[in-house]
């Protein structure tokens, strides 16, 4: 079985990386939010200054550290940057139909993600029940918004990367977007290598 460092070491030694076996891997994630409705996401320097919006200053990683993805996910925004659910947003009909794109190639092109999760292909909302009453549930609210595992593609050092999407209703065909104040945010989540300071001090 290929771990995930296998794979972010193949990558290391095709590129000529000889530094990252030397490096430890931990758990990352990198995270942006389209708040232009622009359709691409991990690439506007504009979005760049505030936290609530993203985590990254350029849409590359530096010379010793590079991101296995191994979940991506999709969430709606609000105008304050609290998460929401894509399906209380969209409606239960509603597809996003991405791309990823690393360096000059698509890696991902046309990746379906339903925004109302279960039961449809490697999508899940995740659910956490919110108070009963005679053992009635009184609201569902989201743990998770939609997202894909077990993606297994690495993003190398000081290569460009972003995510091209759109939304459409999967019964008319239509493009969707998202209500006033709403925006669409995407996170990719793995494995990611730093510099080991035990071995680089």
């Amino acid at each position: 079985m290929i771990t995930a460092q296998d794979k972010i070491l193949h990558v290391a030694n095709k590129l000529g990386l000889t530094s990252l076996k030397d490096m430890q891997a931990s758990t990352g994630a990198v995270y942006d939010v389209d708040t232009e409705l622009s359709g691409l996401l991990f690439t506007n320097s504009a979005r760049h200054q505030n936290p609530g919006i993203t985590n990254i200053t350029e849409n590359q990683f530096e010379v010793n550290e590079a991101l296995l993805i191994e979940t991506i996910s999709f969430y709606a925004s609000s105008n304050t940057h609290r998460p929401l659910n894509l399906q209380q947003q969209l409606g239960s009909n509603a597809i996003i139909v991405f791309d990823l794109v690393i360096g000059n190639k698509r890696v991902m092109k046309d990746t379906p993600i339903f925004a109302s999760g279960s039961p449809y292909t490697f999508a899940s909302v995740g659910q956490r029940l919110q108070g009963t009453t005679s053992g009635v549930i009184l609201q569902y609210f989201p743990r998770h918004q939609v997202y894909m595992e077990g993606a297994g593609i690495l993003i190398p050092p000081q290569v460009q990367y972003y995510v091209d999407y759109r939304v459409y209703d999967i019964v008319t065909g239509d493009v969707l977007t998202l209500p006033e104040n709403r925006s669409l945010g995407c996170y990719l989540f793995g494995t990611k290598v730093l510099l080991n300071f035990n071995t680089s001090i």
